[in-house]
């Protein structure tokens, strides 16, 4: 089953953001374990996944010349929002 999550440019750039910085520790604490060749465990591999379809969902719009979108821009937008 599939299902649908409609996002606009912000949203869709702070899930990319974020997923991409969750993927980052994860990766950091398994390679500072004591068991660095540990294979990662479920949720890593599914949250890994779910990232990857959102930046490329992310890349697409940002290389379509159709679209406005811009992943930089947005991200500037995100980090200066207060």
């Amino acid at each position: 089953m599939k299902h649908t999550l409609e996002l606009d440019d912000l949203e869709l750039t702070a899930l990319m953001t974020h997923l991409q910085g969750h993927s980052e520790v994860m990766c950091e604490s398994r390679a500072n374990s004591s068991n660095p060749r540990e294979l990662p465990d479920r949720e890593e591999v599914l949250l890994n996944l779910v990232y990857a379809n959102v930046f490329t969902l992310a890349y697409e719009a940002d290389k379509n010349s159709k679209v406005d979108y811009n992943i930089i821009e947005n991200q500037d937008r995100i980090y200066k929002y207060k």
